[in-house]
């Protein structure tokens, strides 16, 4: 499902003047906005809507796309949001050539979300069919009552204090729309509005979601608590985390909480690769003969698995010796980082971990005594890197590249998705390795593509090897492949973009790479948000004898080779950071 974010932002706001490009913490406040969005990595494109040229710029560089200017007669201060993001779905449809299934509405003035927020929104809506509208509220222990006909008032909540206490099974929810909220496109162009007969609520309890941006005053208490509370989270982090059991507070949680890790992940990933989740995805109340039966599984093996999981998760539930998944199962397991963890770091690198022993000992050599698997690879490269295709695929149209040759393709998984998205691009996937070109045939060919996309052998240290079969190409791309040649050296790096500079001159390139952290940015870093880039990092790389290298790294070796950097992107996902060269 194509999915659009769109941001409102007037340049005449007469609460705050000129509030949306205001800095708050050094920072223009629209593009807290702009990050959430692309970070979330369920938004396909993201643009802001405005009459203002400076808002227009300022959002330009923080990655908005603003492709018109809004109408002045949509950009006063009585104009409710419906029309004003109508107007900008229907036109970056015309422009763009592309239909939108999911709109994702977000209002600069709230700066306290998390991008998760986003991506549980989109992803509900994805699961579920059903639902129309789905938003971020937040969920309040506080008495609520109304005035009636009569001009008595009436309580909202219950009553007592025992249900105050543990907030009831009538929770009450504040509305927080321009927090996070995602709704079906179709609902705004056929009906004008966004908010559909069957909503879904996405829970939070962060009240400092309350704050929303309009005076002066709002604007200091946003950048105090902003400013004061990270300043804050900084210092006692440590404490924060071990009282959330992240690490464990005492020896017990601790090292249970180990054991807990290592056997979920394990768990998640078997139960995804067996279409357990799947299945659970689509149908409640499942026992564990139906669920062996319809995934062709062992029952005894099933059982106990199931049981783990349901006891110590909160992602399954079970009743009767049935189960279904929970409403936070629905919203997680599909999610493209837990699909990423699960084929990647468990499916096609748990064999770096289980062999490590041996390795450290030099017993066992990577490469050699036991490899990674190649389908699991691909899986989790795809969830990884998926949110910033769209960019790479946008810039290419805007270059006017029509075909491109995806270098070290493997199972072209890239290729493979970038000719799914653009009926347009052609491709050559290039790779030394034999047994990957087979599984990369075999995956062209299952995806109806053998017409658009050929298949050559090729050492990258060698272009004239494959020089021939990608005479009529207008780029190359490679995403997250040109490090593994950092294990020769940087030099052995340079000399091979000399050969192709002189092999493939006047030809666009489009790498992409991770920006390794330095080790006062991991510290710096929450402990859940550093764990992805530390096993990426420190973990899969050097333990396959592959080299990464930071975006200033990346940089160096292209002055050093006299590549032209044309253009950069460091704002993408997964701290990739994409290149645009000219050779």
């Amino acid at each position: 499902m194509n999915t659009i974010a769109i941001i409102m932002a007037r340049g005449g706001s007469k609460g705050l003047p000129r509030k949306n490009v205001k800095l708050l913490a050094g920072k223009p406040l629209i593009a807290y906005t702009i990050e959430h969005a692309i970070a979330s990595g369920v938004c396909d494109e993201v643009i802001v809507t405005t009459e203002d040229d400076e808002i227009a710029e300022i959002s330009k560089k923080y990655g908005a796309k603003v492709p018109f200017q809004r109408p002045a007669e949509l950009a006063d201060d009585v104009t409710p949001p419906e029309p004003v993001i109508k107007h900008a779905l229907l036109e970056f449809e015309k422009i763009s050539k592309k239909t939108f299934d999911i709109v994702v509405y977000l209002q600069a003035t709230d700066l306290f979300r998390s991008p998760q927020m986003i991506t549980d929104c989109v992803n509900r809506l994805k699961n579920d069919p059903d639902i129309d509208t789905v938003f971020s509220a937040y969920k309040t222990h506080k008495h609520f009552w109304t005035e009636k006909d009569d001009g008595n008032y009436e309580r909202l909540t219950e009553l007592t204090y025992e249900a105050r206490q543990s907030r009831g099974k009538k929770t009450t929810y504040r509305e927080d729309q321009g927090i996070a909220s995602a709704f079906r496109a179709t609902l705004l162009k056929e009906q004008n509005r966004r908010v559909g007969d069957k909503v879904a609520i996405i829970s939070n309890e962060d009240f400092r979601t309350s704050i929303d941006i309009h005076n002066e005053f709002d604007f200091w208490l946003a950048e105090t608590v902003f400013t004061k509370w990270s300043e804050n989270e900084k210092n006692s982090y440590k404490v924060l985390d071990d009282d959330l059991n992240f690490l464990g507070k005492d020896l017990q949680s601790w090292s249970q909480s180990i054991r807990n890790g290592y056997i979920r992940s394990y768990v998640i990933f078997a139960l995804h690769e067996t279409g357990v989740f799947d299945l659970l995805r689509k149908n409640k109340n499942l026992s564990i003969n139906e669920i062996a039966k319809k995934c062709n599984l062992n029952p005894t093996l099933l059982n106990g698995v199931m049981n783990f999981i349901y006891h110590a998760d909160q992602i399954i539930v079970k009743e009767n010796d049935k189960f279904s998944l929970t409403e936070k199962g629905q919203q997680w397991l599909f999610t493209d980082p837990v699909l990423a963890m699960s084929f990647g770091a468990v499916g096609a690198y748990s064999c770096i971990l289980t062999e490590l022993v041996p390795s450290l000992k030099n017993e066992k050599k990577y490469g050699q005594d036991f490899i990674r698997k190649g389908e699991f690879i691909a899986k989790g490269s795809y969830h990884t890197g998926r949110a910033n295709y769209s960019w790479v695929l946008d810039k290419m149209k805007e270059y006017g590249i029509k075909k491109i040759a995806d270098l070290g393709c493997g199972s072209a998984d890239v290729i493979i998705n970038f000719c799914k998205i653009d009926p347009n691009l052609s491709g050559v996937g290039i790779d030394i390795s034999t047994k990957a070109l087979e599984e990369a045939d075999s995956r062209v060919k299952k995806n109806n593509l053998s017409d658009r996309i050929k298949l050559s052998q090729g050492d990258l240290y060698k272009p004239e090897t494959f020089s021939e079969s990608v005479k009529d190409v207008d780029a190359f791309n490679a995403i997250m492949v040109m490090h593994e040649f950092l294990r020769d050296g940087e030099v052995s790096v340079i000399n091979m973009f000399k050969s192709m500079k002189k092999q493939f001159k006047g030809k666009y390139f489009f790498l992409g790479e991770f920006d390794c952290l330095e080790d006062e940015e991991y510290q710096k870093t929450k402990y859940p948000d550093r764990i992805h880039y530390l096993f990426y990092q420190h973990m899969i790389h050097p333990l396959t004898n592959q080299g990464l290298t930071t975006k200033e790294g990346w940089l160096n070796i292209f002055k050093k080779a006299g590549i032209e950097v044309v253009e950069m992107n460091d704002k993408l996902n997964f701290r990739l950071v994409q290149f645009i060269l000219k050779f």
